[in-house]
């Protein structure tokens, strides 16, 4: 049971990453079907906004569909064609992160997390978790992340994480690259 004295439908998720900003517990976690609800409930919460970023955020309309969502990502796992985590805030799915398009040489970034724990480094903390395991594990080259133009608090995270701006992709977005500089002269 959680400090509430509410039963967890889970006992000990799968860490990959842990970090602590101001009074809050951050642990990336491998997705698994018991965090549906609560990342719905996230999504729905946040609908206005995330609409606004998100093409895909009004297709989720149900918990079935983000249950459906996270099956899809675990298969994209095994068949390394993405590294999908979700965003633990105290203990309570809040977000995701992603490696998506992955290949031998590159991947994409994405993310969402909820506007309750934006503007707290948690999403930067993050990103820098995922270069590194993308550089130092799975060996890419550069990685891509792309941003709404209106999506400031998305750029500052790619500014901040090191991507460079590269220009304006052909669906409008701005477009950011960072290549794995380890080993090479």
């Amino acid at each position: 049971k959680d400090k509430n004295g509410v039963g967890r439908l889970h006992n000990y998720p799968f860490v990959l990453h842990k970090f602590v900003t101001g009074k809050h517990d951050v642990e990336l976690v491998l997705p698994e079907t018991w965090q549906a609800k609560d990342l719905f409930d996230q999504l729905q919460k946040n609908l206005f906004e995330f609409s606004k970023w998100l093409v895909w955020a009004n297709k989720i309309d149900s918990v079935q569909k983000e249950v459906d969502s996270i099956k899809q990502f675990q298969q994209k796992m095994v068949d390394s064609t993405a590294f999908n985590l979700v965003i633990l805030v105290d203990e309570i799915p809040a977000g995701m992160i992603d490696l998506h398009y992955l290949n031998s040489e590159s991947g994409e970034v994405g993310y969402w997390l909820s506007n309750d724990f934006q503007h707290l480094g948690i999403m930067t903390e993050s990103v820098e978790f995922l270069k590194k395991y993308a550089f130092e594990q799975l060996g890419l080259k550069y990685l891509i992340l792309r941003t709404h133009p209106q999506n400031f608090a998305s750029r500052n995270v790619a500014k901040r994480s090191g991507f460079e701006y590269q220009g304006i992709d052909d669906n409008g977005h701005k477009k950011f690259v960072l290549r794995n500089n380890v080993g090479r002269r």
